[in-house]
């Protein structure tokens, strides 16, 4: 077994915490904010934990728990990889200083492969672990590599730089160095570390290991499935579990086909005896004799045939129905994923529409109550009194009937003048304005239609004088609202107050016309 994960802050995890556990050591966070002390002092099982350094750094010398820190401190984003780690199975054929030296070996050729420092640590199986079922043959060692390059100062200081080692980064990034996808790599790593291993095992004399799996090896059998944390847990309590009943049945399984292997195996290896002999008696090829294998040949009946025939049908359905039930289970998860994104969508559309009927609502509510204060200060600009403080004003009845509509008139343009003051204040909002060129523009129609009434009024006097009073009364006080208001009218009003003025004009020069005739003018 040799295999990789990474030591992630996306998922909790740290650094030093990591490497203080593995190496059963004390380490101290040095994180300002989170900084805290990891004790694994106590921790049994920990055969030897050492750090190795590429051959480039061979000469430093760096501790562990300086390493670690500065590995944290390196890495600035919340989700960043802080560690690569390798677990690797060591072979229980092997004395304790042979395991511990084919670890190193293989550390330092990971270091070296990527340019970082290895934190080497070997762990046994301890007599606890085995009472409670653990395999006494569980020999393995934990690598943590650091995610970047080291070097060395001149001053023989070594520092992890900032660039990424080739095992952390994308596969983007690895096409363009020239490397393979992250997944060959692994493959790559695995087999080294077969190479590596078989040299110390072929060295000792003991069986090889092969870090293909059974179906490249061409063998028939069937993975165990992953047990757990709770469901071993319960097996080693002697509580039967579904997931451990059927590694059992594996198991059971497997055995029947590797025999079948095995007997595969000698009677092709008897064919090839009997292939050779057939040889060396015609003289055709002549080779020394072959040593008679330290065995016994197991005796293989027509039963145990078919029953490792049912055993590799019983597997093929196993694994097919377990490839259907991954599969199944993928699609229940994508359908789940879809419907979380389709149920996010809705709910943030919900909530869209939640936001817009509550911004809709206090739209409504502030004009509403901004309409309330602008109709209370309209309604104080009409409550104020007229003045006729003009000397030609003062002599009109304000009661008359002509009086009444110039009132209008200059209350008319009174309100005008003071609305056209609040559009301009600062503090009036664009809502009030609107409301304001609306009151506008109906005080314009009054003022018009009032100066059309006051001099019809005016025209109807029969009292020369009076009328050449009340005539020049309007034309005064329409002389003074024409400039004022003429650009603040729309085209028909400017349209209707030019005909107005023209027509007081008109009659207010008859008048004088009249008038100089009567005089002999």
């Amino acid at each position: 077994m040799a295999s990789t994960k990474s030591v992630s802050r996306a998922k909790g995890q740290s650094a030093i915490a990591a490497a203080a556990y593995r190496a059963g050591d004390k380490l101290l966070d040095e994180d300002k904010e989170h900084g805290k002390t990891h004790d694994y002092q106590k921790r049994s099982g920990v055969l030897s934990a050492d750090i190795i350094l590429p051959t480039a750094l061979a000469d430093g010398d760096i501790g562990r728990a300086e390493l670690w820190n500065m590995a944290e401190r390196n890495e600035t984003r919340k989700n960043s990889r802080v560690a690569r780690e390798w677990l690797i199975a060591l072979p229980h054929e092997l004395g304790e200083q042979d395991r511990k030296g084919l670890a190193h070996d293989f550390a330092k050729t990971l270091a070296d492969r990527y340019q970082v420092i290895a934190d080497c640590a070997i762990h046994v199986p301890t007599d606890k672990e085995i009472e409670r079922g653990a395999s006494p043959l569980n020999f393995h060692a934990h690598i943590l590599l650091t995610t970047r390059t080291a070097t060395m100062d001149d001053d023989g200081k070594i520092y992890l730089t900032k660039d990424k080692a080739d095992s952390e980064i994308s596969d983007d990034d690895r096409r363009k160095k020239g490397l393979p996808r992250m997944s060959h790599e692994i493959k790559a790593v695995r087999e080294l570390w077969e190479h590596t291993a078989n040299k110390v095992l072929e060295a000792k004399g003991h069986n090889l290991i092969d870090s293909r799996s059974y179906k490249s090896q061409g063998i028939d059998l069937v993975p165990q499935i992953k047990m757990g944390k709770d469901a071993t847990h319960m097996e080693r309590k002697g509580i039967p579990t579904e997931k451990g009943q059927f590694n059992r049945e594996i198991v059971q399984s497997n055995e029947l086909v590797w025999n079948k292997h095995l007997d595969n195996n000698q009677k092709t290896n008897a064919k090839a005896d009997r292939t050779i002999a057939d040889l060396r008696e015609s003289k055709l090829f002549i080779v020394p004799a072959a040593p008679k294998p330290d065995f016994k040949p197991r005796k293989v009946t027509k039963e145990s045939i078919d029953s490792t025939n049912d055993a590799i049908n019983k597997l093929k359905t196993i694994r097919l129905n377990r490839e259907k039930a991954q599969q199944a289970e993928q699609e229940r998860l994508r359908q789940q994923r879809i419907a979380a994104i389709a149920q996010k969508k809705q709910e943030q559309a919900d909530q869209e529409k939640l936001e817009r009927e509550q911004r809709r609502e206090q739209t409504r509510e502030r004009i509403a109550m901004e309409t309330r204060q602008f109709n209370q200060h309209f309604k104080r600009l009409a409550q104020q009194l007229i003045k006729f403080d003009k000397p030609h004003l003062q002599k009109i009845d304000p009661d008359s009937e002509f009086g009444q509509h110039l009132v209008a008139i200059v209350a008319a343009d009174t309100l005008m003048r003071d609305l056209k003051n609040y559009q301009r204040d600062p503090s009036t909002t664009k809502h009030q304005r609107e409301l304001a060129e609306i009151q506008y523009e109906r005080l314009s129609n009054t003022l018009i239609e009032q100066s059309q009434s006051a001099l019809d009024s005016s025209k109807s006097i029969r009292h020369s004088v009076t009328r050449k009073e009340y005539t020049a009364a309007l034309k005064g006080v329409f002389d003074a609202i024409v400039p004022e208001h003429k650009q603040n009218l729309s085209q028909t009003q400017q349209e209707r107050l030019q005909s107005v003025s023209a027509a007081i004009n008109d009659h207010s020069y008859d008048i004088n016309r009249s008038r100089g005739i009567e005089l002999g003018f």
